[in-house]
């Protein structure tokens, strides 16, 4: 009886590194595939591939989500959607929750295919848009190797500070469109500080904002947004779901099947 718990331990230890592997040779893959193929054409390919999202070691090795951590304006640490961030209030619409990782090439091509109209869908109150951020492709061989390690989870914290701003869907889209073209180059602390400035933040709102982001004020908020991706078994990015029902990718990255998902969604269909 007493190994039990030793055996346990080393089973679980032995199950993250296992996992960790799969990831590396994952994006590794994915890397290879998105050379390749290239741009739009990839969604189409990887639409059946799981991304592996692995439980374990950030930068400071998270192990639980802290209720009472710092979160941007209109984040929520509760609800069907905890940490993410709303990008409108549309009451008696249909919620459309996107996880994305800023790193992922998958994500940023579908902001190619489909941003336009899912950010219009939002604005027009067709749809509650939820926009939920992980960092799991820091994990990733490339990016921890890479120039500019933890850049997901960087950008996140970055973002969290634009939305204080006023700026979220801006500094959203920005982010996707200076996206490298080689995964895990990622961004340095200075380009995050300037797309704020692209995106028009000025004055004193660009000093809070460049203050929150060197005094990592949403660290935790994207700790805990992680925590709850891989708790929630989410199997990779980007994953979306129209009121709570998770979506093909098909349908997240095709402008008429996504409205007409919407329309299905709204009608009670």
């Amino acid at each position: 009886m007493s190994n039990a718990p030793k055996d346990s331990k080393r089973s679980t230890k032995e199950k993250a590194a296992a996992a960790r592997q799969a990831a590396e040779a994952e994006a590794r893959r994915r890397e290879r595939l998105v050379r390749l193929i290239g741009g739009i054409a990839v969604l189409a390919v990887v639409s059946g591939i799981i991304f592996f999202a692995v439980k374990g070691s950030q930068t400071n090795n998270p192990t639980q989500v802290v209720a009472d951590a710092a979160v941007p304006t209109g984040v929520s640490n509760s609800g069907d959607n905890p940490w993410g961030v709303p990008a409108n209030s549309a009451p008696g619409k249909p919620t459309l929750s996107i996880w994305e990782d800023f790193q992922c090439p998958v994500c940023g091509n579908l902001e190619k295919t489909n941003g336009a109209t899912i950010d219009k869908l939002a604005a027009d109150g067709k749809i509650n848009l939820v926009w939920r951020p992980t960092t799991f492709l820091d994990q990733g061989s490339a990016e921890k190797n890479g120039p500019n390690p933890d850049s997901s989870h960087r950008a996140t914290m970055a973002w969290g500070c634009a939305v204080d701003a006023g700026q979220a869907e801006k500094y959203h889209n920005v982010i996707f469109a200076n996206q490298p073209a080689t995964e895990g180059d990622g961004w340095s602390d200075q380009q995050l500080l300037d797309f704020g400035k692209s995106v028009g933040i000025t004055g004193d709102a660009y000093v809070k904002f460049a203050a929150c982001y060197n005094n990592k004020t949403y660290d935790q908020w994207v700790t805990n947004s992680y925590l709850t991706f891989t708790d929630n078994g989410v199997t990779g990015t980007p994953t979306g779901y129209l009121n709570g029902k998770e979506i093909p990718i098909e349908t997240l990255a095709d402008p008429a099947k996504l409205t007409a998902a919407v329309a299905a969604a709204t009608s009670g269909s």
